[in-house]
């Protein structure tokens, strides 16, 4: 399922969803302006946890519309392609650091009818390659986090890579987006779109507060982007 997303666009980390209510959030989330859900896969080796596998990704594809991308932190990718086209993933998010062959791995995704999306961890900076690669996918995931573990602060050197991000695919040409994933906020936002981001993962310290609604949420996450844009 590809999408048209809107700028900016937020998804919705299902790590720090309600696990135990799951129908319920899946269905607060899908009534809210969220375009997609974000599902990460750790596998104790690309950081020291583990987290959601593949019978939860069924699930969510069976209550809901929305598309699903999967964040592969992982390093041994190619079997869990298979597994998550099995299971109706959308976008397949394969990790810079973990492909010694991208080429192959973009197509094997795109052959199970899913779209690749390029993934970086909060500590790689982009290298010569990076707008070749990008520009083969449907957007880019810059963490700014490790991923696993919710409630950390942004990496700041993060932010540098997704300036450098941003002016690389400009100066290629190319219209691809950038993805920030990681302790996204209204105090964060700001900083991460004036950097290049324009897709916002949302989180437990900007989506999923249980002060408001997450329509109600996102408006706020939102709103200091938006202010700057009617100003500027």
């Amino acid at each position: 399922m590809e999408i048209n997303l809107p700028m900016p666009a937020v998804s919705a980390s299902v790590s720090c969803m309600d696990l135990g209510h799951m129908h319920a959030h899946i269905k607060a989330v899908e009534n809210s302006s969220v375009s997609f859900f974000h599902y990460d896969v750790v596998d104790g080796k690309f950081n020291k946890c583990y987290i959601l596998g593949d019978l939860l990704c069924q699930y969510i594809k069976n209550n809901t519309k929305l598309p699903v991308e999967v964040h592969l932190a992982v390093y041994d990718i190619e079997p869990y392609i298979e597994v998550f086209a099995d299971k109706g993933a959308d976008y397949i998010a394969v990790h810079y650091e973990a492909m010694k062959k991208p080429h192959e791995i973009f197509a094997k995704i795109r052959a199970r009818g899913m779209q690749p999306v390029l993934a970086y961890k909060a500590d790689t900076a982009p290298k010569e390659d990076f707008s070749e690669l990008a520009g083969q996918c449907a957007w880019v995931l810059k963490l700014t986090v490790n991923p696993g573990f919710s409630g950390q602060k942004i990496k700041q050197e993060s932010i540098e890579h997704i300036k450098t991000m941003h002016d690389m695919l400009k100066n290629a040409g190319l219209d691809t987006r950038i993805q920030a994933d990681g302790n996204v906020n209204k105090e964060t936002i700001k900083m991460l779109a004036q950097a290049g981001a324009t897709i916002f993962t949302g989180g437990t310290s900007g989506l999923f507060l249980k002060e408001g609604s997450i329509q109600q949420n996102i408006e706020k996450l939102l709103a200091p982007i938006q202010l700057e844009t009617m100003q500027g």
